[in-house]
């Protein structure tokens, strides 16, 4: 399940506040347990790690980090975190750009029912705009259609559920939102060049 970011780590870490002026927040983070999340990040954001490992996929690429190493995230992204926790707690330094972007209100919701199957007529609702309106100003932030950006998103979350997670082809098909293996695996090889079961066996991140 994805969730709004300001939702995703609550409970699971101690968070300080280090800095907030604007729309800059930098903030310490320590998890003292294992931690896997799937969220949207509506700000651009720089994340340290300060000590441990954690995995980090997001737009189809995966990043494995540990102390030391700094990634930037772009705004709007949907992001699968992976925290390892084993003899030591693991310790990051987060910093956020807010921007106030109005996709952000187009993306979330639609972001956060990845896996469902909602009618765009229902999305457009919920954001108070005809469908033409609301097509129209997806494609304005994204470049993609509703539907187009839905299927990019969907494979993305089947590539880390199959290259990260080593889920079966089937069952990352189906816990990414599609019906249909064919078109999945059709659809698959057209995003990345190869089939979801050379993703399982040679780990083509």
């Amino acid at each position: 399940m994805i969730v709004p970011f300001e939702n995703f780590n609550r409970k699971k870490a101690a968070v300080r506040l280090l800095y907030a002026e604007g729309a800059v927040n930098i903030a310490h983070c320590r998890y003292q347990k294992p931690s896997e999340d799937a969220f949207f990040m509506p700000h651009a954001a720089v994340t340290y790690v300060r000590q441990g490992r954690k995995v980090v996929c997001f737009n189809g690429r995966q990043y494995e980090m540990k102390a030391g190493d700094a990634l930037f995230i772009p705004k709007n992204t949907i992001l699968y975190s992976d925290i390892l926790v084993k003899r030591e707690d693991f310790i990051s330094v987060n910093m956020t750009i807010a921007d106030n972007d109005a996709a952000c209100g187009l993306l979330q919701p639609v972001a956060c029912r990845l896996t469902d199957r909602v009618p765009l007529e229902e999305l457009a609702r919920g954001q108070h705009m005809s469908l033409s309106t609301f097509k129209r100003r997806f494609r304005r932030h994204t470049g993609a259609s509703p539907g187009q950006w839905v299927i990019t998103k969907r494979l993305e979350r089947a590539r880390y559920l199959l290259a990260h997670k080593q889920l079966p082809v089937t069952a990352a098909c189906f816990e990414s939102g599609f019906e249909d293996l064919s078109y999945f695996i059709r659809r698959y090889r057209r995003q990345f060049g190869h089939t979801p079961g050379s993703e399982v066996l040679g780990g083509m991140f």
